[in-house]
């Protein structure tokens, strides 16, 4: 049976008088895309944030692989096997691709005291940066500066620091935000082999990419679970296209 990573028991958050998130409950299984989609205002974003440690929940419990993270902070979570991306990549503009990807990895040690010795005294860094840098496709562009890459490359190099943590699950807020066709085909491409070892849950506006990818699809409206169901059931589901696919899908 398959484990279940990351799950939400009637998670709630709520801002003044708006209730953002309103009593969600999922279950986030290892080796499965889940997708989160929905209308502007569903409370996708805020889902993610609850998840992550960055908003702290107004109700409901938080567990990951069975340990209760409703109180943690995004670095414990993070250190935990969970990694999160944003709408607008994450990077350091003036470091290079591999000072980027070498720097996450090395957030994983003991102690961030390793600065005192040169960097090829830590070759078990170097060989998480190097697979990170290759996993997401930039290694022949290691040497450039991360502010120098295409938007499309910076996502793909987000991604690669991300890897280099180590993460079993990622929570991806909009990956193709912003991003040509061309270059969303690629980051598509590049989630596709990431899912292969890793849980992803993903906030996608695009259908046909998260139709092509996810394994599990809840819809969001109104900050509450409208469905939860594969691809094929949210597709065809009479509620869903009422309230956000439209009428004129299949």
């Amino acid at each position: 049976m398959t484990e279940v990573l990351l799950e939400a028991d009637g998670l709630s958050r709520s801002f003044g008088a708006l209730t953002a998130v309103d009593a969600v409950s999922l279950r986030f299984m290892g080796g499965e895309v889940h997708a989160i989609i929905g209308p502007n205002g569903a409370g996708k974003s805020t889902f993610l944030n609850l998840l992550s440690g960055e908003l702290r929940a107004s109700a409901g419990r938080i567990s990951f692989k069975g340990q209760d993270v409703s109180r943690a902070t995004p670095d414990r979570i993070s250190r935990l096997g969970v990694g999160r991306s944003y709408q607008t990549a994450k990077i350091f503009g003036e470091l290079s691709c591999a000072e980027c990807v070498w720097l996450a990895a090395q957030s994983r040690e003991r102690t961030s005291m390793r600065f005192f010795r040169p960097a090829e005294m830590y070759p078990e860094i170097a060989l998480r940066a190097d697979r990170a840098l290759q996993a997401c496709g930039l290694q022949d562009r290691r040497l450039r500066l991360a502010r120098e890459l295409s938007y499309g490359e910076q996502r793909q190099l987000e991604l690669g620091m991300i890897l280099a943590t180590g993460p079993q699950l990622l929570l991806l807020d909009e990956p193709l935000a912003g991003l040509s066709h061309g270059e969303a085909l690629s980051v598509v491409a590049l989630l596709r082999e990431v899912s292969r070892d890793r849980a992803l849950v993903l906030v996608e506006h695009d259908m046909d990419a998260v139709f092509s990818i996810a394994h599990r699809v809840t819809v969001l409206v109104g900050g509450r679970v409208l469905e939860t169901g594969t691809p094929g059931q949210i597709r065809a589901s009479a509620a869903v296209r009422e309230a956000y696919l439209g009428t004129e899908q299949p």
